[in-house]
């Protein structure tokens, strides 16, 4: 007797109803909007505290490179560890302003994500655990385990989540690249965005 066949990555389960898509609740609703929120508020809050003059000449000294050399750390920053993820946007955001600064800080996470989920697919475990930590990615793990692709969009947008981890795990259990990728554009980026438009209203709003 042939075993059944076995359903794709991130398919739902078979039967009646499962061509019907859940709607999300008020409640998800709402608690997305509350962590949007919270994040351009961090953006607000945080602007003031950095001495921009410190900081100016490295990212001026590159001349016409400071973008990309901006776009280049957000895009390292996910694949190493010990690289703080949140200095970036805020950088991208208080030189390159709330339009200029996003697109930079979008354009970097959507290369790191990618490179990281490919090495989780080629590599796996050892190689991201090498790169981000053991315990980041049995925490990455842990949250997403039997969830489907969709569990990833609330992930990326909550600020504390493992969400370069994610990326790796994503491609070690063999999520598909596109699902991963929309993934990406609805929860990571936009959250990153919203930190480089936050930081940067907020320093034209609060400087003197």
């Amino acid at each position: 007797m042939n075993p059944p066949p076995q359903q794709e990555s991130g398919a739902g389960p078979a039967g009646p109803g499962a061509g019907g898509r859940r709607r999300p609740s008020a409640g998800l609703i709402l608690l997305a909007l509350a962590i949007v929120g919270a994040i351009v508020i961090t953006g607000f809050i945080l602007a003031p505290y950095f001495q921009r003059e410190r900081i100016e000449g490295w990212v001026r000294g590159a001349g016409a490179w400071g973008p990309f050399v901006l776009l280049a750390v957000q895009a390292v920053q996910i694949l190493l560890a010990p690289i703080p993820g949140f200095f970036v946007p805020v950088l991208a955001g208080l030189f390159y302003g709330p339009v200029i600064g996003p697109l930079i800080t979008m354009a970097g996470s959507l290369v790191g994500s990618t490179a990281a989920f490919w090495i989780g697919r080629s590599g796996g475990r050892p190689v991201a655990e090498r790169l981000v930590g053991t315990e980041p990615v049995q925490k990455a793990q842990n949250l997403f385990a039997g969830k489907r692709w969709i569990a990833l969009v609330p992930l990326f947008l909550f600020p504390f989540s493992p969400a370069d981890a994610l990326c790796f795990v994503a491609g070690i259990i063999g999520m598909d690249a596109k699902r991963f990728l929309l993934a990406v554009a609805l929860g990571r980026l936009p959250k990153d965005a919203l930190v480089a438009a936050g930081t940067a209203l907020g320093w034209s709003f609060l400087r003197p």
